[in-house]
């Protein structure tokens, strides 16, 4: 069993740190289709899923249905953040309520 996976729900960012690595992918959101496949395949392989790989997971207008739906299949979820989008999506309480590890 992995201790944890990285989804990469997006590659779309609102920053341009020098740190993060650039792609030249195509800018993407998934559906919650497809992560719900992706989900569903990491039942009994993993306990976390974070949703962080190369772009801001609070860009992503379905965070909140993703996370719901991991935790109603039995994973603890985990968002990797630059914050800056905090208080547009509801601040980190809105967050934690819907079962965010911290």
């Amino acid at each position: 069993m992995y201790s944890r996976v990285y989804v990469e729900i997006t590659n779309i960012c609102n920053k341009s740190c020098s740190f993060c690595p650039k792609t030249s992918r195509q800018p993407k959101l998934i559906s919650m289709e497809e992560f719900k496949t992706v989900a569903d395949k990491l039942v009994n392989v993993t306990e976390y899923i974070y949703y962080h790989v190369m772009g801001e997971p609070l860009m992503h207008p379905r965070l909140f249905d993703f996370i719901r739906y991991a935790s109603d299949k039995g994973f603890k979820s985990a968002v990797t953040t630059n914050g800056s989008l905090l208080k547009s999506k509801g601040d980190k309480h809105k967050l934690m309520e819907i079962y965010v590890r911290t």
